[in-house]
């Protein structure tokens, strides 16, 4: 359990070294350091976080999978394919650790996953490695967003099998 700063007794105390359980002493102990490991995974198990909604008017077989600051670009691009006929869905997680407990779900009814993202590609390569998918990295990393005619490019692209 979290101590309230400044409680007597229940001191906090910051390091990158393991903690004992129970009182915090710095522990070299393996089976200690196996006990913290899982306490702290079974504490993001425990998170309950909404599943992910879909937008899917026409049941497309390409997703776009964005989260954080691509939001705003995939929206206007997914719009401006949609103005033009082209089926394609859109989703944004808002939980990254744990992801929602749908998302594998949501992945495997699509034939083609894109995920563009303003970094090397992390969530990318989480969502390949956790679903198995086949999920396609559209990368940007000049510290400026995504222009939405640019990302619809590529994503009719990816919609015509490029």
């Amino acid at each position: 359990p979290w101590a309230i700063p400044g409680t007597p007794g229940l001191e906090h105390r910051i390091g990158g070294i393991e903690k004992q359980d129970g009182t915090g002493n710095i522990s070299y102990d393996p089976a200690n350091h196996d006990h913290m490991v899982r306490t702290r995974q079974a504490k993001i198990d425990g998170i309950t976080v909404p599943d992910l909604d879909v937008d899917d008017p026409h049941r497309a077989n390409t997703l776009v999978l964005g989260w954080g600051s691509t939001y705003g670009p995939i929206t206007a691009a997914v719009r401006r394919l949609r103005t033009t006929g082209e089926t394609i869905a859109q989703a944004h997680l808002r939980h990254l650790n744990p992801f929602p407990k749908n998302l594998g779900e949501v992945l495997a009814r699509y034939e083609r996953i894109v995920v563009p993202e303003m970094n090397l590609g992390q969530l990318a390569t989480l969502i390949r490695a956790k679903y198995l998918v086949d999920a396609r990295s559209y990368n940007q990393v000049n510290g400026m967003p995504f222009k939405a005619e640019q990302l619809a490019d590529t994503l009719r692209e990816t919609l015509r099998g490029n």
